[in-house]
């Protein structure tokens, strides 16, 4: 059964060309949760039953827009809360008016960061945070979306220490030398072996 991608660039970088992708831009985890069907309604997609659906947000919200939202009294912790929460709210949302019966419903992690020293940065989106609190906010993230997904019952596309190198950053050797994932290696034995 056909398997769908939806979200940022991250639904499209790494992902076979057997893969229905549905990039929505670069939109922000954060964008999609709060503006519900107005940002993203599945009923626009052609998504059949029995078809499974991937959820491919967040990477940009950890990169360059929860550090500048961190007050004295708001911690990195507490804009992520509120992010997966309106996230899974609008999950909810698209798949219950949807009425379509999915094989599965699955979220992709956020991908490992990367570091700003040894990557091109776009000023544009830049690396707001050192790379360690980014790679706190992507790790806290990741977390929080696994609590989610248990909950839910969806699943968590987990590929994340696949990708990792010994320093906790998005491998070089299989990304695109910027934040993507250029080698899909890991992402097809996940599918495989869960049998999207």
């Amino acid at each position: 059964m056909p398997i769908h991608t939806i979200g940022d660039s991250h639904s499209c970088n790494g992902w076979g060309n057997e893969i229905i992708k549905h990039h929505l831009g670069a939109i922000l985890c954060y964008s999609f949760g709060k503006e519900k069907l107005n940002r993203c309604d599945i009923r626009n997609f052609n998504i059949k039953d029995d078809d499974t659906i991937v959820f491919c947000l967040g990477e940009i919200d950890c990169r360059c827009h929860i550090n500048k939202h961190i007050t004295e009294t708001t911690s990195y912790k507490d804009i992520i809360n509120t992010i997966i929460d309106n996230y899974f709210e609008a999950i909810e949302l698209n798949v219950s008016i949807s009425q379509i019966k999915l094989k599965n419903i699955c979220v992709y992690n956020v991908v490992p960061p990367i570091q700003k020293c040894n990557t091109v940065e776009n000023p544009a989106y830049p690396y707001l945070g050192t790379d360690e609190e980014r790679k706190r906010y992507v790790l806290y993230f990741n977390e929080k979306l696994k609590e989610k997904c248990i909950e839910k019952k969806y699943i968590l596309f987990d590929v994340y220490d696949n990708y990792i190198d010994e320093n906790g950053y998005l491998r070089k050797d299989l990304s695109d030398n910027n934040v993507h994932i250029r080698d899909g290696i890991y992402i097809n034995k996940f599918i495989k072996e869960n049998n999207l």
